[in-house]
């Protein structure tokens, strides 16, 4: 809705006293005129990037070596400009700002010649007072960009001691010193993503002109009171000049409802920020907001309009918000404090374990990324049944859309503030920005329903401990810095602004812990306390006991290479072998394409195929496979110890946000999601490793074990009667709608505490698809996360007449064995497994279901196949399921096209493989 349309609604006066907003986004003239004197058009919002290969200057950036070829285009600087109109309605109104939602980064604004402004955050929205500068008709208006990089380096050499890292390691093939400017940090390159440091108008521009005042920000925080009912305090933030006083009323209109607070101020520009408080109707039934699997995501609109006393100005905005409380515990786990206290989050009262991803930016040119980008990506992590996601604090404060399809589709928000992976100066001046950095983001965010929590840096407290950058050579100096900017300067605006979400000083850290041992925890990646980031890519990654048990997960993985089709787009034909220059040259993680060679060798065999292409496709598989089971087996260890405590206080976990979600480009990395939203195999194994029910099957000490985890049910925390931990216990008062209603197999009784059914295991061959021998087991849920079966796996291959391990597998599922949540467990590494046979794995039947959308398609395999993977090169789409073992013959799945396309190009497209068709 925009500022008109809002005022029209609720009938108030005439648009001419409303302020007016003059859009200064579209077609700019783009100049370098120091070395290379290039003068083209470019959109705005826009990079100079974008604008050159938009005009054939250069290729697409992404494409082969560019990131190195263009260098000098970061190196450059760069001036927006055009001319605008001025109408005799704006020049008669008493203010008019120019408003800049985001310029990156150094920039100088001139009109008409007079400087109006200069800019060092890209961050910070700029308001400028340019009334003075304008005349009727035709403007000029200018924005100067100096080379962020060179910027950087002079801010460096300028200050008294180094801020390290001063450069990334080579590998990265990055710019120096980009901790010393406010910008987005991977801009300069990071493991994953290259460097290409932008200039431009990166959000939107626009004028505003009114007369008296105009509402700069408006804010609300939803809080349930003691007796059920629900308030919204609202803030509202007005730009007033200075030396200005203005009369006026403040109305805040809640939805449709009717219930609304009205209040009448006078201002100047020292007391601009006007707080109300809306108690809405006890009789009002609230529809809370939910994270996805928990419950719906119902949203509500809320408005604000200033009308001045003498009915000369009148400014509306308008929020979309939701109700849910947020609240993050940190109790001792047992009786004992030595064994550590939890890290969960509850939402309106729930415990939620978290299932996400990480999240980086989704382009290395922000002005492509669209909504329908954002929405694919999003939906494809709901469809996945994540809850939440962490925008990591290297990248962006994301967009508009961004949150708001978040707030749509439920999933819970960590946001990270761009800090990452550095020490950072604590000087003045930086201090200034940052803290309008912080402010502003914060106001701007705080209200969406799928805001999670705020954390204030990434890594960054672990890497001070830990000495990554060599700062024990004056621990105390950077300490101090650290320290002055996290607690003393940022953590203050955080919880002024924002009184309804937690706050977290680092990620990984040990939460209220470190904050006890003085902001800097001894060991802030402890299993004991808070969150940890752990990666291990030299060890057995299919073997759980290889994983840490820590209170929270917020970052783990391993890399992959994306798909042929993928690279294809950026790599000449000469370049598709893992050994070429450009496969190293993309490889951004040191020793990263060694590394994928030596975890394939720890659980398959090398593809061997004698054709070239044919191999590097195979390989591409193999370590797609490789990361879908590392993530499977640990996603699944992290679920599996939500209920239960060692003798050391280890458990209780309740969290797994795995990294990444998503790629800035193509290459190898450790992301489930290619660049152009293909889905890798790890982003299939999600669905399942996520599932709301999931069996999940392991050995340990030779014993195959299985638990049951449920979630997406009303939970509620209880402490064991003698030894005081925590449990997670299902309600037994839940709603239709949840799990428990539609559970698999279960029969929920009304005094049962949870569902209850069978677990069916059978042991294979991998020679034939008939089971060897069929066992039962009755269980009955009493936790979310429970033991249900345990056996000694050498009677179970007596039992079942198997020789060996390596000739056998178990299979699992709780009666559907088609639909219902499978599980298989191989007893052996696929190097080492013995009497697979060559599957024909064949389609069978397509069927248009959605006519040019959805598809259901029938596969038929001669023999066990292990790791099936469908394909569909130049079709835009998913699959229901991918990668699985195909136990029975027949399986029946569905195609979603993300484009129209017919069956008969879908068939065409379509392609299966298996384990075996990689071995000649």
């Amino acid at each position: 809705m925009s500022v008109y349309s809002a005022v029209l609604l609720f009938g108030f006066i005439s648009t001419g006293a409303a302020v007016l907003t003059t859009s200064l986004n579209g077609v700019w003239t783009l100049t370098e005129k120091e070395e290379h004197n290039i003068s083209i058009t470019g959109q705005v919002p826009g990079s100079m990037y974008t604008a050159l290969m938009d005009h054939k200057i250069i290729q697409d950036p992404y494409y082969h070596d560019n990131d190195i070829r263009y260098r000098w285009i970061g190196l450059a600087d760069w001036t927006y400009s055009r001319v605008f109109n001025v109408s005799s309605q704006m020049m008669s109104m008493a203010n008019i700002k120019l408003v800049c939602e985001g310029l990156d980064t150094f920039a100088t604004v001139t009109i008409n010649g007079h400087l109006v402004a200069e800019t060092n955050n890209m961050f910070v929205k700029y308001v400028m007072d340019i009334k003075p500068y304008l005349k009727l008709g035709e403007n000029s208006i200018s924005v100067s960009f100096k080379s962020a990089v060179k910027q950087a380096a002079i801010l460096a050499s300028n200050h008294s001691y180094l801020i390290p890292p001063a450069c990334p390691v080579p590998q990265y093939k990055g710019e120096c010193h980009v901790n010393m400017v406010r910008k987005e940090q991977c801009s300069f390159s990071w493991d994953w993503g290259p460097s290409f440091p932008t200039q431009g108008i990166w959000r939107d521009i626009y004028i505003e002109s009114f007369n008296k005042t105009a509402i700069r920000s408006f804010t609300a925080e939803t809080l349930k009171d003691t007796d059920g009912s629900w308030v919204i305090d609202t803030e509202v933030l007005l730009d007033v000049p200075e030396g200005e006083t203005v009369e006026g009323s403040v109305k805040i209109r809640f939805d449709v409802t009717g219930m609304g607070s009205k209040q009448v101020h006078t201002l100047t520009s020292n007391n601009n920020k006007i707080k109300q408080r809306l108690q809405l109707d006890r009789d009002f039934v609230v529809q809370e907001w939910w994270p996805n699997g928990y419950g719906a995501q119902h949203l509500y609109q809320l408005y604000a309009f200033f009308t001045s006393s003498d009915g000369r100005t009148i400014s509306a905005k308008k929020l979309t918000i939701g109700f849910k409380t947020v609240e993050l515990m940190q109790d001792f786990v047992s009786g004992d404090p030595k064994q550590g206290r939890s890290f969960l989050l509850k939402i309106n009262g729930v415990p939620i374990f978290l299932k996400g991803s990480n999240w980086i930016p989704a382009d290395s040119f922000l002005e492509r990324v669209t909504k329908e980008r954002l929405r694919n990506l999003l939906q494809s992590a709901r469809d996945v049944h994540m809850n939440s996601m962490r925008v990591w604090g290297g990248g962006v404060y994301e967009s508009e859309d961004f949150y708001e399809l978040a707030d749509e589709l439920g999933i819970l928000i960590w946001q990270d503030l761009m800090f990452g992976c550095a020490m950072y100066p604590s000087d003045p001046q930086f201090l200034s920005t940052v803290s309008d950095e912080i402010s502003q983001q914060v106001k701007r965010l705080k209200s969406h329903a799928s805001l999670l929590l705020w954390s204030g840096n990434n890594e960054n407290e672990k890497a001070l401990r830990q000495s990554w950058y060599n700062t024990d050579v004056n621990f105390t100096l950077y300490y101090k810095d650290y320290v002055t900017l996290y607690h003393d300067t940022i953590q203050p605006i955080v919880q002024s602004e924002d009184s309804t979400h937690p706050f977290i000083m680092s990620s990984p850290s040990n939460g209220i812990e470190s904050l006890q041992e003085g902001f800097v925890a001894k060991e802030p990646w402890s299993e004991l306390y808070g969150d940890i980031h752990d990666y291990r890519y030299m060890d057995p990654f299919f073997d759980p006991s290889v994983y840490r048990v820590p209170r929270m997960a917020s970052e783990y993985g391993l890399q992959s290479l994306p798909s042929y089709e993928t690279l294809a787009e950026v790599y000449a034909e000469e370049d598709m072998d893992l050994c070429s220059d450009m496969s190293e040259h993309r490889q951004h993680h040191p020793l990263g394409n060694v590394q994928l060679m030596a975890e394939v060798i720890l659980y398959l065999n090398l593809p061997n195929s004698p054709d070239r292409k044919q191999k590097f496709k195979d390989t591409i598989y193999v370590t797609q496979i490789d990361q879908a089971i590392a993530m499977k087996t640990e996603t699944e260890h992290y679920r599996r110890w939500q209920n239960r405590l060692d003798e050391s206080g280890r458990g209780n976990t309740m969290g797994a946000m795995y990294w990444q979600l998503n790629d800035i480009w193509q290459a190898p990395t450790w992301s489930s999601i290619e660049y152009g939203g293909k889905w890798k195999m790890l982003q299939y194994f999600a669905q399942h490793f996520f599932s709301p029910l999931l069996i999940s099957p392991y050995e340990e000490s030779g014993m195959a074990k299985v638990y049951i985890c449920v979630d997406e049910i009303k939970l509620h925390v209880t402490r064991h009667p003698h030894t005081h931990h925590l449990q997670f216990v299902p309600n037994p008062q839940h709603k239709a709608g949840f799990l428990f209603g539609d559970m698999v197999n279960s029969n929920p009784q009304p005094h049962s505490l949870g569902p209850k059914g069978t677990l069916y295991i059978s042991m294979y061959s991998w020679a034939s698809m008939e089971p060897l021998y069929n066992w039962t087991q009755e269980y009955q849920m009493n936790v979310t996360s429970q033991l249900v079966f345990s056996a000694n796996i050498n009677n179970m291959l007596h039992q079942a007449d198997c020789i060996r391990r390596q000739n056998c597998f178990l299979f699992y599922h709780l009666g559907n064995p088609q639909n219902g949540p499978t599980a298989w467990q191989a007893l052996s590494t696929f190097s080492a497994v013995i009497g697979l046979k060559k599957a024909k794995i064949q389609v069978t039947n397509i069927i248009t279901v959605k006519k040019d959308q959805v598809f259901n398609i029938t596969i038929s395999t001669s023999a066990i196949a292990p790791f099936v993977w469908l394909d569909t090169p130049g079709v835009q789409g998913r699959f229901s399921d991918n990668g699985f073992l195909m136990v029975q013959r027949v399986k029946h799945l569905q195609y979603f096209a993300w484009e129209s396309v017919d069956q008969n190009k879908l068939d065409g497209s379509l392609t299966i493989k298996s384990l075996t068709d990689i071995y000649y």
